[in-house]
């Protein structure tokens, strides 16, 4: 066992055990979400509301929240206790290499809650996490549920729960005593353990006064016999409480403050008797409140022998009596919760076939949606940004980031894997909204909203979002640093243009109207109802996505005139890329040119310039900003002009990238792959260029080319460069670029006149989305998750588990037409 942390470090003196005293004024609370149902256009405050509770520490296997900075942060850690190993896998954070058969939501909306799964194949026992919320958002509670395996009936598991209230302390001495931090415990102290439930209360100025119980279960539950105590403080078939004081943002570090609080135990008992023979694990790993502290973090233990369950319930003091949860009505709203969570999926996600008659496929497409959305993060923090190391034109060597802090700032995302990726990544983010843009536009709105929050005063937004201590924790060291001067594909101007396009009208964007009852029918789709308020919004974020629109442009801005490529200027380069990678793409090892060259013109950053271009023409459209639209119109011209003109290969009757030759010729730099395919998935070659569209598809269904019998693969078969290196995107089927290129065949079979084109393009399209979900859908039955990649030969999942990113963009697959007419 590691001493990970001094123990020092956060039990700094006693806490008296009094009452605390509250004085706040909850209408005042904003992070409430209180609001006047019957104010014009009050939506955020209500959205809010139904939003401010959930399970969005998703690092963790279960961590609970609100939507509020330091705040009163939640979550579950268990352990084996048939031996003396079982406490060195304790689990806590999720992590890639955990021994799971599956670890996923299978019914899960934040506005409702749900039900997570957790096979843990070493602990031997199969987790089931209900959360559910009070109606009026503000209180939460969770059952678990723990079910032995097969040959494992009498298996021994230890529980910790902890809850930690952050953001209350004496900033200028955090360890001393606050009047509103404060939990207090109110069940009687014994020592030697506690029986029943265990209640503690507090409250601060967000939240207000609230309690929080944990219970011990039905009389069904067992706990370890024991024939002997070497200590009356030690009995397995108590409950174990200490509490303590920390400093803000060490909250999260429960597990580690746990682990050394087991070591002073067991360090005693060693003294004490010399070893640990003949003390049973059960015994040696008790937590014990060998301090008496009392204090914001407090940790609650509890050991099962066998099937057990137990129940938290977190009552918030404004929430009505009659709408409070209790243990009694905790099941009853399990069984509501269930029912509106399936229900609202049923509604929005209707399978076509093949997939529609299936209810394999039906839990499949579920458990994909509620895992993606399980995903929802709120992060609060600071992070390291570099804004004085200089990129050197003609370099192309790893540079090295020195960061400072800044912040902290906020975020409301999705995340691609909660075990390998939990974090904020701008090229991913577009893609996990899109599946929810039906099922919940609400929930992408505000989204999409935290994002354009952190867009900086020069238009600048981090690639990645590591905020605060608890996210750097999972990140390596050399990528948590982030530089102003790179970038990352806009996809967030992509899922608002798809946002837009929704409406046919947006209304007098002057005159926002009232909201009517439809919110209170179907919760999440107040703008598809009306669209007025998109549009207000649109007007109020305009100005700062034009700032970022422009900032991307420039910073990327390639050379054009300097090479005697005309005198266009729209061709763009993607900075910060090495001989190797090219990292703010986000194809990292896709081959470009080499020798690296500051002459470099990308054909995928042109046609995602061109992304961003065609949103700002369609907010312009909107806002009736007629200069603007001109404007943008005009860039749209230039930039299909010389996609083109400079990045069309007649030769290789593909799209290229363009570099120099030894002789300083401009030349043509010809991977065939993704990036070949860019200009024809952001759909910007024109429907009566027959010859490129024929072209470009005959290149994706072309076995020795882009084709797979599992979907299009990253890089062509014919490329020397060909499952070479790292692999990373040299080769394996990525689901998001493969929804785009089905979207596109779409989108060209319905705007195509020639009848043979349109066959190619039919027969193309149903091929390829069979090919794709069956295969996910294979693998997931086979290993129990979704994966970040495919492999193009043998469709095997591989690369970062419960990649419930983009790789979602699957059950949008399943949703489309089987055939296209």
């Amino acid at each position: 066992m590691r001493l990970l942390l001094p123990l020092l470090l956060f039990v700094a003196s006693v806490w008296p055990g009094v009452r605390a005293e509250f004085y706040f004024d909850m209408d005042e609370s904003i992070r409430l979400g209180s609001f006047d149902e019957n104010q014009p256009g009050d939506v955020e405050p209500m959205s809010n509301r139904s939003l401010l509770w959930g399970p969005y520490r998703s690092a963790l296997y279960f961590g609970v929240r609100p939507r509020i900075p330091r705040s009163l942060l939640s979550g579950l850690m268990w352990y084996n206790i048939d031996g003396y190993g079982g406490v060195g896998s304790i689990r806590h954070f999720y992590e890639q290499g955990d021994k799971m058969g599956k670890a996923n939501w299978i019914r899960y909306d934040p506005r409702f809650g749900g039900t997570q799964v957790i096979e843990d194949l070493e602990c031997h026992i199969t987790l089931h996490i209900d959360f559910v919320k009070s109606s009026d958002g503000l209180s939460w509670a969770t059952k678990v549920r723990a079910i032995p395996h097969d040959g494992f009936e009498n298996v021994k598991t230890a529980f910790v729960w902890y809850s930690g209230l952050e953001g209350e302390t004496d900033t200028a001495d955090p360890f001393a005593p606050s009047r509103n931090g404060v939990i207090n415990l109110d069940t009687p102290k014994n020592s030697k353990g506690y029986t029943g439930t265990i209640t503690l209360s507090g409250g601060s100025e967000d939240l207000g006064l609230f309690e929080l119980s944990i219970n011990d279960g039905p009389s069904t539950n067992k706990h370890p016999k024991t024939s002997k105590l070497v200590d009356k403080e030690l009995n397995p078939r108590k409950t174990h409480h200490i509490s303590m004081i920390v400093p803000d943002d060490s909250v999260w570090m429960a597990r580690d403050i746990f682990i050394t609080m087991l070591q002073e135990s067991v360090q005693e008992l060693v003294e004490r008797f010399g070893t640990l023979d003949g003390i049973p694990p059960e015994q040696a790993y008790v937590l014990r409140d060998m301090h008496k502290f009392e204090g914001n973090l407090h940790l609650v233990q509890k050991m099962y022998q066998g099937a057990c369950e137990f129940d938290v319930v977190f009552n918030n003091a404004e929430t009505p009596e009659a709408e409070k949860i209790t243990f009694d009505n905790l099941k009853e709203k399990i069984v509501e919760m269930s029912f509106k969570v399936n229900s609202k999926f049923d509604k929005h996600f209707k399978l076509k076939p093949p997939f529609d008659k299936d209810q394999g496929y039906k839990e499949f497409a579920q458990e994909i949606v509620s895992g993606l959305l399980g995903g929802i993060t709120y992060m609060y923090g600071d992070h390291l940004v570099d804004r004085d190391t200089v990129l050197e034109e003609d370099s192309f060597e790893n540079l090295k980031l020195q960061g400072s802090l800044e912040g902290p700032h906020e975020l409301f995302t999705l995340v691609p894997s909660r075990p390998f990726f939990p974090r904020g990544f701008l090229w991913d983010e577009g893609f996990h909204v899109l599946p929810l843009l039906d099922y919940d536009s609400d929930l992408v709105l505000d989204i999409l909203q935290s994002w354009f929050k952190l867009i900086d005063d020069e238009g600048w937004i981090a690639r990645e979002q590591i905020l605060g201590p608890e996210a750097r924790s999972r990140v390596p060291e050399e990528f948590q640093v982030q530089s102003p001067q790179i970038v990352n594909p806009p996809t967030l101007m992509l899922a608002f243009t798809y946002l837009l396009s929704h409406f046919d009208s947006a209304g007098d964007v002057n005159e926002p109207q009232n909201v009517d009852g439809s919110f209170y029918s179907e919760p999440g789709q107040v703008i598809m109802n009306h669209p007025e308020l998109l549009a207000s919004y649109t007007k109020d974020i305009y100005p700062k996505l034009r700032t970022h629109f422009l900032w991307f442009r420039r910073t990327q801005q390639g050379y054009i005139e300097e090479f005697d490529r005309g005198q266009n200027p729209e061709g763009y380069r993607w900075r910060g890329r090495t001989l190797t990678h090219s990292l703010a793409s986000g194809l990292d090892d896709y081959p470009r040119a080499l020798p690296a060259d500051v002459a470099e013109l990308n054909v995928d950053l042109l046609s995602w310039v061109g992304v961003m271009t065609m949103s700002m023409i369609q907010m312009a459209t909107i806002l009736d900003l007629e200069d603007d639209r001109a404007e943008y119109e005009r860039i749209y011209k230039d930039i299909t002009e010389n996609l083109d003109h400079l990045h069309w290969s007649s030769e290789e009757k593909t799209y290229c990238d363009v570099s120099l030759d030894e002789d300083e010729e401009n030349v043509k730099v010809c991977y065939k792959g993704y990036i070949s395919l860019f200009p024809f998935i952001t759909k910007m070659i024109p429907p009566s260029d027959t010859e490129k569209l024929s072209s470009i598809v005959d290149l994706i269904k072309d076995p020795e080319e882009l084709w797979s019998e599992y979907g299009i693969r990253s890089l062509s078969k014919s490329s020397d460069l060909y499952r070479t290196g790292e692999n990373y995107w040299r080769s394996p089927i990525w689901m998001n670029i493969n929804y785009l290129v089905l979207d596109a065949l779409k989108h060209y079979h319905k705007a195509s006149n020639d009848a043979k084109l349109s066959d190619t393009l039919a027969a193309t399209y149903k091929k390829l989305r069979e090919n794709l979900v069956r295969n996910v859908y294979k693998e997931w039955k086979r290993t129990g998750f979704v994966w970040e990649q495919y492999d193009d030969i043998s469709g095997t999942a591989q690369r970062a588990k419960n990649f419930l990113g983009w790789t979602s963009s699957v059950v949008l697959m399943m949703t489309m037409d089987q055939e296209l007419i």
